[in-house]
């Protein structure tokens, strides 16, 4: 094969490749392959259109194709970027960053949020996460410990208990078992952190529940009486006392 042959039959696998690109956007919605797509090589091949660009090895031609159908050339960037706005977009729709991949697993974009969540929290323990990326994430709320999303997650779940009921007695069945038994454990055992105590007392959360709140009331109850006829009693004697005298 003669140099010229060998080039012309490159250009062609190229342009093979760059309408199986084309194809798959179409076909997907997506911009690019990833690792577990059926079709490996087309995955592969997009990697080194962005080797090839990066060393600069990139020609003009190819480029401006790849450019015309908003080739993404720095994937981690992008990456980011989408998952962010798709964090902001979770967060007005259900009031919260708590993404579960349990409660999701069927949502193939939920699932993949709640794990690019996990892994920005493991970069930033790792300290591999840019100073910008934390300020982003810290604009919108990002919880970055995992005890705190928990807390903050009950604190949602019993925010909108109180609003359907009127009260923060959750019982420990039915739906809201598992709320309920959160609850029942914060009464018994407190909780670790002081705003976390701070976050519940903002919302008029009572921390006794009902069986003792209507024990305690019925101890103060039997205590006023008790110091009344005591001090009804002193009066008493009081007068006997005048009428001796």
């Amino acid at each position: 094969m003669t140099p010229a042959s060998n080039k012309s039959h490159q250009e062609k696998v190229w342009m093979q490749h760059y309408k199986e690109l084309v194809s798959f956007q179409k076909r997907t919605g997506r911009e690019y392959p990833s690792a577990s797509d059926p079709n490996t090589k087309l995955y592969h091949w997009c990697k080194n259109q962005r080797r090839f660009h990066n060393k600069g090895l990139m020609p003009k031609e190819r480029k401006d194709l790849l450019d015309g159908i908003n080739f993404r050339w720095n994937t981690l960037n992008y990456t980011f970027d989408k998952r962010l706005d798709q964090l902001i977009g979770f967060k007005k729709k259900h009031g919260t960053l708590h993404v579960s991949q349990v409660k999701y697993a069927k949502d193939s974009e939920y699932h993949r949020l709640s794990r690019w969540v996990n892994e920005i929290r493991r970069m930033y323990n790792e300290n591999r996460l840019s100073m910008n990326r934390i300020k982003e994430l810290d604009r919108i709320g990002f919880i970055w410990n995992m005890e705190d999303e928990r807390f903050a997650n009950n604190l949602l779940k019993l925010k909108r208990f109180y609003k359907v009921n009127g009260h923060f007695d959750v019982p420990q069945t039915g739906r809201n078992k598992k709320l309920g038994e959160w609850v029942a454990q914060v009464r018994c055992r407190g909780l670790s952190k002081k705003h976390y105590v701070d976050a519940l007392n903002e919302i008029g959360f009572e921390w006794l529940g009902k069986k003792k709140r209507v024990q305690k009331a019925k101890t103060t109850m039997h205590s006023i009486d008790l110091k009344n006829r005591i001090r009804k009693g002193r009066i008493k004697a009081k007068r006997e006392l005048k009428k001796v005298l």
